[in-house]
């Protein structure tokens, strides 16, 4: 991590959703006739480095409640799934996107993000208010695949 990076979490919070650190990342979009169509990242580490990258993206998250995005407010909110499916480390972020001045939001994005073993998946959809909601049995499916795939 650089020295920016630890000094503004949401810097780092960015820059781990973006797959920093991945030893090999794909993106899969998927179309829709509905604004928001899914995008889903999908990353793998060395060793222990998704451990470590998802627990350095939880205390990013933790400490960026709100940022400044080139005339945008963004308000961060995350929360735990932890039911019985989902793997430990596994979390739905919601980024609402504020143009400066307006009262309703542009865009909100909603991500569910998850550490698979060595991999971590991020499943994202964004669209106008209320939200485009990110589907959980979609990313079921992903977690039951990565697995398999990876004798889990």
């Amino acid at each position: 991590m650089t020295p920016e990076e630890r000094a503004n979490p949401c810097t780092t919070m960015w820059a781990l959703l973006r797959q920093k650190g991945a030893r090999a990342a794909i993106t899969q979009m998927f179309t829709a006739d509905a604004p928001g169509d899914p995008v889903h990242f999908l990353a793998s580490y060395s060793g222990t480095g998704a451990e470590t990258t998802f627990a350095q993206l939880r205390t990013a998250l933790t400490a960026c409640p709100r940022q400044d995005d080139e005339g945008r407010e963004v308000t961060v909110r995350y929360e735990d799934l932890d039911g019985a499916e989902f793997p430990e480390d596994t979390v739905r972020i919601r980024m609402t996107f504020r143009d400066e001045g307006a009262q309703a939001p542009s865009e909100v994005m909603e991500r569910i993000v998850t550490r698979v073993g060595a991999c971590i998946s991020d499943l994202v959809g964004m669209g106008p208010e209320p939200h485009t909601p990110v589907s959980e049995q979609a990313v079921l499916r992903q977690i039951q695949r990565l697995r398999a795939a990876q004798g889990l």
